[in-house]
């Protein structure tokens, strides 16, 4: 055997040692590692058509998947003696050409030996003076053993040198270049899914970072690459359409600077740029394609360079790499400017999509990585919130080194909204905006929750402290019944009660297990039970808050009533009179008025305090001294004599300002004081309902009277002229073609008493006719009745020429 057979077997040898190693770690790889193989065989074909493109120019790809077969073609350079070389030994020439080409490794093509083990290749053969003939290449990988590979390699060599000396018929140009595969286990029709999945995600991004693709069709479904502009704000910010034959247009966003590229999916909705999300199989890093395995690398987009050193598996870039390191530092910049361009654009929307960072694995680039994007995330002003006016405003997660924003938990799917809807109806409490909270919730560790509202606005509070958080829409009680409500569904009425705070009837706010329900207890023995020194209405749920009645119910227990109350009352009572009795003690007048109290509610509620009262109802006469008795007869002796009738009371004391002001007026005489004091008795809400129905009978009775007179003008109907009248008792009208206005006066008790201020004001005027009704007759009143009436000869001007 010659050194040159002895060469060329050692060749064959490694060549055959190579491509078995490779065949076994496809075929015992365990199923995960299947999986990330099955997703390469794609990425292979694309990035070797890539490496056959013509200088300048561009090429284009098809993937044709029908009928259990595969037929991957391109249009670029067609195989020469060296490249099917490369295939047939698995060792490539690549590395060391003096062309960079992405396909550094010949063995990256044996992935697509899991298609199929037995691979057609068609198209065009160049020879060495540049002429170009068929090429029918059956590239076989099958065999059980290491001989059978060696012996099928050998055929193949064999085949190479039969095509590269005999002469077949010559073309004048060279024709598509075809690999063809046959798939008939079900195990690898799952590979071919996968791969096309991760084609149709990536495709966007292929084109945009690969110069050589012009297209890459898929079953007759062509995706190029069309409109491409700049940003004016920021002219490395582009934007990019891929098109699709099908009419599906993809946009990408991305900024490049110095050979590094980053990129994410956007599209435009109403003028609003929305970034969209990024797919978790989509890979994070790409070499012009896709590197398979960095789905989870820590940056938020994709980072794109040719330049990037990566592993011989081109599923990961070399970690210790000092070029690879300051590439990343690149895409860090880019990044922070993207994230800036956002903060100052009000169109820019769900930029969260693009602002998740997976945690690093133990890995140096990726901890600089993961320190710096969460840095720049967290200090960025791109989260939307509705500031107080209801208007949306940018503002970053930490400001002043602490947190700024408040994230909302997530709930269950369909309360998510309604949480949000409760917190948003805070003063001052910053949230994102309502479209964005949830996807803000995934990149920000969610930092509020009922618990935490809870802890920091309900407890050591009260409600006028809660009302003045809230907006001004929305009552505190309307608010408060929807969080608990909420919060029940969320974890169970069982654990809620064991740590929540209720607002008590004086508004404050204490733990649920302190408070009890109140059932309809009488409000005047709480006042009684409160005067005793048992604020009863601090260990009372507020009446506002009704989500709890059904817990009540079933504990019993927990309920205070009118017979509880009244015990309370009773043994206060008998305390204080036993102690009077026995330590001959007098009696404080704050005492009495108590027992004043208490005394007045037994005569209003007699039945009641009979049942409730056992111990001191039939007592009763020991609650009033006989010098308590002798003052409280004087008083009602001095308002029978008054002809003062006890339901006047109330409006008396209501009034005493305006009564003191009356007596102490020196310019009244005795009679006009009496006048006017029955005027302010009178004034009680019966008489103003009484004086109501007065008005609506006279302007009734009026409108039937002049609707009867030729002379008028009026609506068709009573409730037509009412809803154009100008004032209460002031109507429009037409007297004889003239608008004129009517005044209207009730004349009961054959007296006018006007009361209005714009009746003074219509009175003030030419064009006007004051009318009466004392519920019989209906008469117009002029001047002259009036001077007849009062009596009045002589007018003096002198104070009406100064007003």
């Amino acid at each position: 055997m010659s050194n040159e057979q002895i060469l060329l077997n050692k060749v064959l040898d490694a060549s055959s040692n190579t491509i078995w190693d490779e065949l076994k770690k496809i075929r015992e790889s365990s199923e995960g590692d299947k999986k990330v193989i099955r997703r390469r065989w794609v990425w292979e074909l694309i990035q070797n058509a890539s490496d056959c493109t013509p200088k300048n120019q561009r090429i284009d790809i098809s993937i044709n998947y029908s009928n259990n077969q595969i037929i991957f073609s391109h249009n670029g350079l067609p195989f020469s003696y060296e490249n099917l070389l490369d295939l047939i030994t698995q060792i490539s020439s690549k590395q060391s050409s003096e062309e960079k080409k992405t396909g550094k490794f010949g063995t990256g093509f044996m992935s697509t030996h899991l298609l199929s083990e037995v691979v057609t290749i068609e198209g065009s053969f160049i020879q060495n003076d540049g002429t170009y003939k068929q090429l029918n290449f059956v590239v076989d990988r099958s065999g059980n053993d290491y001989k059978d590979i060696k012996n099928k390699t050998k055929k193949m060599l064999e085949d190479l040198e039969r095509l590269n000396h005999y002469s077949d018929e010559l073309q004048n140009e060279y024709l598509k270049t075809k690999f063809i595969y046959s798939i008939d286990q079900e195990d690898i029709l799952e590979a071919v899914e996968e791969g096309i999945k991760d084609l149709k995600d990536a495709i966007p991004y292929v084109l945009v970072f690969n110069e050589n693709i012009n297209s890459i069709t898929y079953n007759n479904e062509i995706y190029q690459r069309k409109l491409e502009k700049s940003s004016q704000s920021n002219p490395k910010i582009k934007m990019v359409k891929i098109e699709s034959s099908n009419s599906d247009v993809k946009s990408l966003l991305f900024l490049d600077e110095n050979e590094v590229t980053i990129g994410c999916e956007v599209e435009f909705i109403n003028n609003k740029l929305h970034f969209l999300p990024l797919s978790n199989s989509l890979p994070r890093l790409f070499c012009e394609f896709p590197l398979l395995g960095t789905e989870k690398f820590c940056f938020p987009i994709v980072v794109n360079s040719k330049l990037f050193d990566v592993e011989r598996d081109r599923n990961a870039i070399r970690d210790s790499n000092e070029r690879n390191m300051s590439l990343i530092k690149i895409a860090i910049s880019l990044y922070k400017e993207l994230l800036e361009y956002c903060s100052k654009k009000e169109n820019t929307n769900n930029v969260f999509n693009i602002c998740l960072i997976n945690k690093p694995i133990n890995s140096v680039i990726q901890n600089h990585c993961y320190k710096e994007l969460k840095k720049t995330i967290e200090s960025s002003p791109i989260i939307p919130i509705y500031d107080d006016l209801g208007g949306l405003k940018k503002e970053a997660f930490i400001g002043d080194s602490e947190v700024n924003i408040f994230i909302p938990i997530k709930l269950e799917e369909d309360t998510n909204d309604e949480f949000w809807q409760l917190l948003s109806n805070f003063k001052n409490l910053k949230i994102p905006s309502q479209d964005s909270y949830l996807g803000w919730s995934k990149v920000f560790i969610p930092n509020i929750n009922f618990s935490y509202v809870n802890e920091e606005y309900l407890s050591d509070s009260d409600l006028t402290t809660v009302n003045s958080n809230l907006k001004t829409h929305i009552q505190s009680s309307e608010w408060l019944n929807k969080f608990y409500s909420l919060w029940i569904n969320e974890i169970g009425i069982e654990k809620l009660i064991t740590n929540v705070y209720v607002p008590n009837q004086n508004g404050d706010f204490i733990l649920f297990e302190k408070i009890y329900f109140d059932e309809n207890i009488d409000e005047e023995l709480k006042g009684i039970l409160g005067s005793l020194g048992t604020d009863i209405k601090s260990k009372l749920l507020n009446k506002d808050i009704t989500v709890f009645e059904e817990f009540y119910n079933e504990n019993t227990e927990k309920k205070i009533n009118n017979k509880i109350t009244s015990n309370k009352i009773e043994k206060k009572v008998l305390e204080i009179l036993s102690k009077e009795t026995i330590d001959n003690i007098e009696r404080e007048s704050n005492t009495q008025q108590i027992f004043n109290k208490l005394t007045n509610w037994f005569i209003s509620n007699q039945q009641d305090a009979i049942n409730w009262f056992e111990n001191i109802y039939a007592k009763r006469m020991m609650l009033s001294s006989p010098e308590e008795n002798l003052r409280r007869y004087k008083i009602a002796e001095k308002i029978e004599n008054h002809n003062i009738r006890y339901e006047e009371l109330d409006d008396i004391i209501n009034n005493r300002e305006q009564i003191i002001s009356i007596l102490h007026n020196i310019e009244l005489s005795h009679d006009e004081i009496i006048q006017q004091l029955k005027h302010i008795v009178t004034s009680s809400r019966e008489l103003k309902l009484y004086v109501d129905g007065l008005i609506e009978r006279s302007i009734k009775n009026i409108y039937t009277y002049l609707s009867e007179s030729s002379y008028y003008t009026l609506p068709e109907t009573l409730d037509e002229w009412k809803s154009i009248r100008h004032s209460k008792t002031i109507f429009p009208a037409k007297y004889k073609g003239k608008d004129i206005r009517i005044v209207i006066r009730p004349s009961d008790q054959q007296q006018i008493i006007f009361y209005h201020e714009e009746e003074f004001e219509a009175l003030d005027d030419t064009e006007y006719q004051l009318w009466t009704d004392d519920g019989k007759v209906q008469r117009l009143i002029t001047l002259g009745d009036l001077l007849k009436t009062t009596g009045i000869s002589k007018i003096p001007l002198n104070n009406l020429w100064k007003s």
